[in-house]
């Protein structure tokens, strides 16, 4: 079965031309003949074929690809395939203030990371430990050790299983190389700040498998990132820009009400953080507190907030260090044992600005309660401050209700420096089996053993909360929220050191150990037709563990975003799939393929995948798919305790109010059923000469009862549009909201349909070769209902007509209509110089404060490379990134969940222009 018939050209080379582009080129003429043909296996079948010969829609990036687009991470390398949303996707850019550990995720057509399978040489990888769903950190995965990534942008869930709903991500890692080979490169925005980038790999290859028997491929890298912060981009310095956003985070000396000690707030609290104003403020000295001014408070005031986005990072300092190894060795001349190997380990570090403090985010910690301390900052009318500074403020104002009676006053906490999250992830990844053929079968065992683990910890600007107001609240400490600079001095700096929190708060695990096997061959076979089937078993074991510090299952310590408790959960699925493929003619085949999923804890599922292929003539290709999917509920979905903690920023349309936090319930759902898709594609492949190759295939795909958690936002705006379906997530006191119930539920539907289109031209002449290629994703539709039956239209915008959010907008990015890729590669001699524009259509993002539409305009960003192999065994590169340095449009009022100010986060790259140079020699 190794040997193969050799079909005719055409139809292996059109098709291959219809899958070999990737970023940029074809590597062979389109009509080219491979002497000796070898079957392979493509993603999206477990069927050995003639290569790339397969009628489901795979784009495939070669390692030359990689290199042209100057990419310094996994994540940034998977920015520019059209087919990968930010929408549903995580980069670590988000993870300034949302506690991603350090994630970096991928969604295909927007549907999110959890329906986007990603694959490790056609295996599984361990989710990421700090979520605990099917999310895989893509930046775990050595940029340097990838082969080629095969891209099926086809639902595949009756080949694959749960979490292939949207499609699949296979990262083929080197499997053979020639010698040793050294690789370096350096990069540096040209504007001034953070964001340099530096890299070095080795890679060797041992042992001929045909003459010694056994191969093994070892190879090592590393590679550093450098913080970049606001105040280095005129752009995303500050959060304020009238007309079109302004700031509102949690400010210094803001008077939230009166206090009675041991009874609680008095009539009149304003919950909120500018309160009746701040004395500062009516002076506009609020910069001597390094705050910014604001003139009108929740009471009418002027009032000080903290203008937070110099003190944000706009990208994490980053490290990644691994190792990978491919092993084989040759039994006899039909048989071998293969095993392979990843261990990586990144370290994440997100700066951003010091901790909030004030009575609402202090309702949700339990300690002050059990330790009877008021939630609350006081300043006591026996205060000096009280007297000299509060008194004449609220006589100027009329608030003389308030005088006499100790203050609930907010805090800006300078004391303990800036938060520091630093977060260390590993992932490590072992596979043993057994391959060859036996009576004329193809067959295949194999066990994985895959593991990440997350450890979070914390080095600066965290406090416990109970601990830091059992220090303010003493009267005789004489506590002054206005004191110059804004950190306390003397007795009570000392004093306040005992709160300060520093170290571990979680250790999470993802565990997943799979045995899988199968066999594989030919049918039977009328004339000179062949069928062929494919059959297997998988049994799969996840297992899912966090341990939160007492500290952080208290809820106690500032920032972290309320309490968490333990999770330990496990189970267990068991799978059966089969496969089998008829050539009806000669220029005509189907394809189908069955899989039923068994789950211990969610019940079971069968699904299945059918594709046709017909190739009329020798130019022209069609095919079409139709199938299935589920998505069970993840350990994390389902056991993750529902706790109290504190919603991320929202704005309230009934009050006006913007930067709100309240109390928030949030957690996961035992009681979630799972999703259920059907998705299909038609398309079409067409080589009118040797040089030229286009094609196009259209995808619809169809979601029932989607998993998701709504966001506060979402909820508030759907709350106050009238929607019963949220009457019960809102808690209100008079016309303020005070809780918001967030929780993962079975939320609606969602209809997503588009075309990909690719395009690649090539041809040589007397003065070089030329190769260009295009592809591209216009998405038509992206529906999606409320739990009301109310319907977002989510393409080309993060808001409805009214401004409010659609659905998902708060958690992740938009879904672009369109979204492109061109490549031109010059090669003459020794020489290659490549061009690339990345194409992206503008869309809403939001209204102003005086309510009109904002919108960003479309945008084309170029990036140039030019690579020198004259000297033996050596390869140079330089490039730029961003050619012509273009800066991105204001976000306007930001939908999105992200601290950063100024511009879209999972839009654009805010390094800006950035240089890089590459070397890398080979030893033989």
């Amino acid at each position: 079965m190794i040997k193969e018939k050799i079909l005719s050209k055409s139809v292996r080379m059109i098709f291959s031309s219809s899958v070999a582009i990737g970023l940029g080129f074809l590597t062979q003429p389109a009509f080219s003949q491979d002497a000796s043909p070898q079957r392979i296996e493509i993603t999206g079948s477990s069927l050995k074929r003639v290569d790339s010969e397969t009628a489901l829609p795979v784009q495939v990036i070669t390692k030359a690809e990689i290199a042209r687009t100057g990419a310094t991470s996994t994540e940034e390398l998977l920015t520019s395939i059209s087919a990968l949303s930010s929408a549903g996707a995580t980069a670590n850019a988000t993870g300034a203030g949302t506690s991603t550990g350090g994630l970096s995720s991928i969604s295909l057509r927007g549907l999110g990371s959890d329906r986007t399978l990603v694959l490790v040489n056609g295996r599984r990888i361990a989710a990421f430990a700090g979520g605990g769903g099917a999310t895989v950190n893509v930046n775990v995965i050595p940029i340097a050790a990838i082969e080629r990534i095969e891209i099926l942008k086809d639902g595949a869930s009756g080949v694959y299983g749960s979490d292939a709903v949207a499609g699949v991500v296979n990262f083929i890692l080197s499997k053979k190389v020639e010698g040793v080979e050294v690789n370096a490169g350096y990069g540096t925005p040209t504007a001034s700040g953070g964001g340099q980038n530096q890299k070095a790999s080795i890679i060797g290859g041992f042992g001929n498998l045909d003459t010694d028997g056994f191969s093994v491929v070892l190879s090592g890298s590393y590679e550093k990132e450098k913080t970049l912060f606001g105040r280095d981009r005129s752009y995303a310095s500050t959060s304020t820009v009238l007309p079109y956003f302004n700031g509102t985070a949690t400010g210094l000396g803001n008077i939230q009400g009166s206090f009675t000690p041991g009874v609680g707030k008095d009539s009149g609290f304003s919950t909120g953080g500018s309160g009746y104003g701040n004395p500062l403020a009516a002076q506009n000295q609020c910069s001597t507190i390094k705050m910014a001014f604001l003139p009108k408070s929740a009471k009418g005031a002027p009032y000080c907030y903290y203008d937070s986005a110099p003190d944000v990072g706009l990208i994490p300092d980053r490290e990644l260090a691994n190792f990978t190894g491919n092993f084989t060795y040759k039994l006899n001349a039909n048989n071998e044992l293969f095993g392979d190997a990843l261990y990586s380990q990144s370290k994440v570090t997100q700066t951003y600005q010091p901790s909030p403090a004030r009575a609402s985010f202090f309702e949700t910690d339990g300690q002050f309660a059990a330790q009877g301390v008021d939630p609350a900052l006081l300043l006591f009318p026996s205060n000096p401050a009280y007297q000299a500074i509060a008194v004449p403020y609220l006589q100027s104002r009329g608030f003389t209700s308030l005088i006499g009676k100790p203050l609930s006053i907010t805090s800006r906490v300078f004391d303990f420096g800036p938060r520091q999250n630093v977060d260390k992830a590993t992932q490590s990844r072992m596979v043993i089996g057994a391959r060859g053929t036996v009576a004329n079968q193809d067959y295949e065992i194999g066990f994985t053993s895959n593991e990440s683990k997350l450890t979070s910890s914390v080095t600066t600007g965290y406090f416990s909360q109970v601990g830091y107001a059992k220090i303010i609240n003493d009267p005789a400490n004489n506590w002054n929220p206005w004191t110059p600079g804004g950190s306390q001095t003397g007795a009570l700096a000392d004093k306040l050191k005992s709160a300060q929190f520093s170290g571990d708060f979680l250790e999470a695990t993802s565990k997943s150990n799979t045995l899988d096997g199968k066999i594989s061959g030919d049918l039977f076979k009328y004339g000179d037709l062949t069928s062929q089937y494919a059959a297997g078993f998988q049994s799969r074991k996840e297992n899912y563990v966090t341990s939160p510090s007492a500290a952080y299952q208290s809820g106690d310590i500032s920032g972290l975003g309320g309490q968490q408790v333990p999770i330990d959960r496990d189970r267990t699925i068991n799978s059966f799939f089969g496969e089998v493929n008829i050539p009806v003619l000669k220029t005509l085949e189907g394809n189908i393929a069955v899989r039923n999923d068994r789950y211990n804890d969610v019940g079971a599922s069968t699904n299945y995948k059918a594709s046709v292929r017909w190739q009329p003539t020798k130019i022209a290709l069609f095919r079409a798919s139709v199938g299935t999917g589920f998505r069970a509920p993840t350990l994390s979905d389902l056991w993750t305790p529902q706790t109290l903690g504190t919603t991320e920023a929202f704005n309230d349309p009934a009050t006006g109010q913007t930067g709100l936090q309240v109390n928030q319930v949030s957690g996961g759902n035992p009681n979630l059923k799972p999703e259920k898709s059907k998705q299909y594609s038609i398309g079409m492949v067409l080589q009118p000469t040797n040089t030229t190759s286009v094609g196009i295939d259209l995808f619809n795909v169809e979601i029932k009862d989607i998993l998701a958690t709504p966001s506060a936002q979402e909820i508030v705006s759907r709350f106050r549009a009238g929607d019963t379906s949220y009457a019960s997530l809102v808690q209100l006191s008079g016309n303020d909201i005070t809780l918001v119930r967030s929780i993962l539920a079975n939320t609606g539907d969602a209809k997503v349909q588009g075309a990909d289109v690719f395009a690649t031209w090539r041809d040589t002449f007397s003065f070089g070769r030329l190769d260009l290629a295009l592809n591209g994703t216009y998405t038509s539709k992206f529906d999606q209902t409320s739990p009301g039956g109310d319907i977002s239209h989510k393409v080309g915008t993060l808001v409805d007509g009214a401004g409010n959010p659609v659905i998902g907008a708060q958690n992740g990015g938009v879904v672009l209509r369109w979204k492109h890729q061109i490549a031109g590669t010059w090669s003459i001699g020794q020489w290659a110089t490549t061009l690339i524009q990345n194409y992206r259509t503008g869309y809403e993002v939001g209204h102003d404060l005086n309510d009109n539409r904002v919108f960003i305009s479309s945008e084309a960003l170029y990036d140039a490379n030019v690579s020198y192999k004259g000297i033996k065994n050596l390869t140079l590169g330089f490039g730029v990134k961003n050619l012509f340095d273009k800066k991105p449009d204001i976000i306007g009022t930001a939908v999105t969940n992200q601290f950063q100010a100024g511009y879209d986060v999972t839009q654009f790259d805010p390094r800006g222009r950035f240089v890089y140079m590459t070397a890398g020699y080979r030893f033989k």
